[in-house]
């Protein structure tokens, strides 16, 4: 997702629940038994995410929380997103540019506490220098458990969108998940709705599921071509991920693997021109339940306006006529 246009082009954490407890130093999160193939869907950790968790960007300071949880009824949000610092060092920076101490973020952490809600720390996103890609694993691990313990959570989204080495990320992790528990969603795009993943987004996930890790998969339902209703494109898409997921966890049932994932649109207009209105949300969101996915996410909260109305793209406002929240009062209301 971009922290500008659309969050993250993607996003709720897709559940992927993948096996057990784990396993081996490759994956480097050694200390837990042995994974197997079939994801845990009891896991503490994975159940612990956040049903419903809309994406902020963080770091624009457009979106005032508490004014947001207090309108919309909405407490867990989704803080995008954590990178590597301006000189490109690995050093967990939020936007690349405030420090994981920053007074004005951790000013907004404490109004979603205010409001008990809960926090899902999101790195990566769609530009930016990526953790994942200038972090060693053992780094990488720590700097993940930094920001967490920043943010006074244990909740982590890892969202892909650009080439990384799949074995640093899981080694990561698997340390992540060792030393803490911390529960992980992998955010990644969607090709299409009839594509699902893309090969880099398997080869991620396969790399996931070889490491023992427990995740859960939150696919990007946003920023790919229409076919036909938006709606109906989104609910194809999201088929099409679940069968990806069904060639990689093969002794998981349709139940578990629904389980497996997450969906986040972008709410209004999309970047390559597909409009998500709160009737195609509603499409996904009836779906997401019918089907009892892990959770739903949206890129953004800061979006959530109606302060444009010309269809353009922009990052503080939909592109379409509506009321303020209204697509945050409609996750909210996500009973699935």
């Amino acid at each position: 997702m971009r922290p500008i246009h659309r969050r993250f082009a993607g996003t709720a954490s897709v559940v992927l629940l993948l096996a057990a407890t784990a396993c081996s130093g490759s994956s480097g999160d050694s200390g837990t038994t042995a994974a197997t193939s079939t994801p845990q869907t009891t896991s503490s950790a994975s159940q612990s995410m956040p049903r419903v968790a809309p994406y902020i960007d963080i770091v624009s300071g457009t979106v005032d929380i508490a004014e947001a949880a207090e309108k919309s009824g909405q407490a867990d949000y989704t803080l995008a997103f954590l990178l590597a610092d301006s000189s490109g060092e690995c050093t967990p920076t939020w936007g690349g540019t405030k420090s994981l101490e920053d007074d004005t973020v951790q000013s907004e952490i404490e109004k979603i506490k205010a409001a008990n809600g809960d926090v899902i720390v999101s790195t990566g996103g769609a530009t930016g220098t990526y953790l994942e890609n200038v972090c060693t694993a053992e780094k990488l691990a720590e700097a993940y458990s930094s920001a967490l313990d920043a943010a006074g959570s244990n909740y982590l989204d890892v969202d892909i969108e650009q080439t990384v080495t799949p074995g640093t990320v899981t080694a990561a992790l698997k340390t992540l998940q060792t030393d803490r528990g911390a529960a992980v969603s992998l955010t990644v795009p969607v090709g299409g709705s009839v594509l699902g993943l893309t090969d880099t987004t398997i080869a991620l996930l396969q790399s996931a599921k070889d490491a023992g890790l427990e995740i859960t998969v939150n696919a990007m339902t946003m920023n790919f071509s229409q076919e036909s209703s938006w709606g109906d494109d989104m609910v194809s898409a999201t088929r099409a991920v679940q069968a990806d997921l069904a060639d990689i966890w093969t002794d998981a049932d349709d139940e578990e693997l629904w389980a497996m994932l997450g969906v986040t649109p972008m709410i209004g207009v999309n970047d390559t021109g597909p409009v998500t209105r709160a009737s195609d949300a509603q499409t996904l969101l009836d779906f997401a339940g019918d089907k009892n996915l892990g959770y739903v996410r949206f890129w953004s909260v800061n979006r959530d306006n109606g302060g444009c109305t010309d269809g353009t793209v922009q990052s503080t406002c939909s592109g379409l006529t509506q009321s303020d929240y209204e697509f945050t009062k409609l996750f909210t209301n996500f009973d699935g």
